[in-house]
């Protein structure tokens, strides 16, 4: 969109005509936005690491809560922890499981309100 804010852009991109958006917000976590409300996970703290296969992690754990049907407030805080626990693994492409699980229990996405296309 061109647009420096994430909810700017989500906002746009539902006027055009799309059902949700998702955007990564990098280490801050993830925003998910569509016609029924915005909701943002981020991790507690900041993670050092090799970021080496953190993105893929979190679209496998988006993958799958969309093929499960599960709601944004679900589906965020999987992706954001399983993504995270990537990150603190030393080696790519694997994830540190105690840390998944900790964070998992940890966090909440949160309801940024009830969207509608032309704002919040």
């Amino acid at each position: 969109t061109g647009l420096p804010d994430p909810h700017d852009a989500a906002r746009t991109l539902l006027r055009r005509g799309a059902e949700s958006v998702l955007a990564s917000l990098g280490p801050d976590g993830l925003l998910a936005v569509d016609a029924h409300g915005a909701w943002r996970c981020a991790p507690p703290a900041a993670v050092a690491g090799n970021p080496t296969g953190a993105g893929d992690s979190a679209v496998a754990a988006l993958a799958a809560g969309l093929s499960g049907n599960a709601g944004w407030s679900a589906i965020l805080p999987d992706a954001v922890a399983l993504s995270a626990a990537t990150v603190l693994h030393p080696r790519a492409g694997h994830f540190d499981d105690d840390a998944y699980r900790r964070l998992r229990h940890s966090l909440t996405a949160a309801r940024l309100g009830a969207a509608s296309p032309s704002g919040w």
